[in-house]
């Protein structure tokens, strides 16, 4: 296939096939998990916050109303956005926290019932691609972002279809909370017998979760974009994770700006980026700036960098753009390479802070498909 050029600020990139997009209503955010405290026993001391993971629908119900530390104002929080690529627990993403609670329930179910780490690498494969396809990890997002989306982890279960065929009274008090559905069905499986949980007319992902930093960076390109007449973008989480990839191999490989795509060593690795989300057409803002220490963040807005750059601003308002996706924060030891650094003081200074947003005009995703 003959590949076109793309057109973005500061360098150009190739591309890929095509697909066009429907819209799909976004939500706000959810959170991370790790290991946690097991379920109590019933003859143990219950632990601090930790309680026993009950599977009584009530207790359940509840786990719908928790939020993550990234779900946090992002000025009061803004050290749970960074990406710490060399010594973080995850060095793709940032983590997602919702409480020793939460984690108790993590830890009781069984997510074979739910998840199948190929199925989920197959239907979210920027994701996967982000995640440098470390089934660990992403069992890990599936359980602490995934199924607050309602994703599919598995063919097995479809959690909108399940949602159809339960009792009333469990999508009386569940909603729209779809990770309380997944937990009910892992912790109560004697009694689930007879109930369908798949079918090929149901969605594979049911919404979206932004982290209030991506809610604030989206929320303010739009913004840009109602003050000329463009119409709004749509976020994809998707195309977020392909410019979470974005910041991380420029960190993890040393790329300062767009060079990563530039560098013809790359191409096969640009190609199926694109290919991924059926992407035609790529344009890209990134901040690359050297900061002294991984706190050195404190209160930075993106937005603003790129509202009075000229190039980056004509990015973001750009009528042709559709679909919008931010990365979070990476963080990291490589130094500003020579050809971009602005002045000896920034280049000086031993580590990088990146971030990206990326946008298109046709994608093709679970979200829209």
């Amino acid at each position: 296939m003959k590949k076109n050029l793309l057109v973005y600020p500061v360098s150009a990139l190739l591309a890929a096939s095509l697909l066009a997009g429907a819209a799909m209503p976004v939500q706000a955010a959810p959170g991370r998990t790790a290991s946690a405290a097991s379920a109590a026993n019933p003859t143990a001391s219950p632990q601090p916050e930790a309680l026993a993971a009950s599977p009584d629908m009530d207790a359940i119900a509840g786990l719908g109303e928790l939020r993550a530390g990234v779900e946090e104002e992002y000025y009061t929080h803004s050290e749970a956005f960074v990406v710490d690529v060399e010594n973080g627990h995850n060095p793709y993403d940032v983590e997602w926290d919702y409480s020793e609670l939460y984690d108790a329930y993590v830890e009781e179910a069984d997510w074979s019932l739910v998840f199948d780490a190929d199925f989920y690498m197959e239907s979210f494969p920027a994701l996967a691609f982000l995640y440098q396809y470390d089934e660990e990890l992403l069992l890990e997002h599936f359980q602490t972002v995934g199924i607050h989306e309602g994703r599919q982890g598995s063919k097995a279960f479809n959690v909108a279809a399940y949602q159809e065929n339960c009792r009333r009274e469990l999508r009386d008090a569940f909603g729209d909370h779809y990770e309380c559905y997944y937990f009910y069905w892992m912790l109560n499986q004697d009694s689930q017998e007879g109930i369908t949980t798949s079918g090929k007319s149901h969605p594979l992902q049911l919404g979206v979760k932004m982290t209030s930093m991506q809610a604030e960076e989206f929320g303010k390109v739009n913004e840009y974009r109602a003050e000329v007449g463009m119409e709004p973008l749509e976020f994809d989480p998707e195309l977020a994770a392909a410019a979470c990839y974005r910041s991380w191999v420029n960190i993890s490989e040393g790329y300062g700006a767009h060079d990563w795509l530039d560098d013809e060593a790359n191409e096969e690795k640009v190609y199926a980026l694109m290919d991924l989300l059926d992407m035609y057409w790529l344009s890209e803002n990134t901040v690359h700036s050297g900061v002294l220490d991984s706190t050195d963040h404190i209160h930075t807005t993106f937005y603003i960098n790129y509202r009075y750059s000229p190039d980056h601003y004509e990015a973001m308002i750009n009528p042709k753009c559709k679909y919008f996706g931010c990365s979070h924060i990476y963080f990291g030891n490589n130094r500003i390479p020579e050809s971009r650094h602005r002045s000896e003081s920034s280049y000086r200074k031993p580590m990088l802070r990146i971030e990206f947003d990326v946008f298109t005009d046709e994608l093709s995703t679970p979200v829209h498909p």
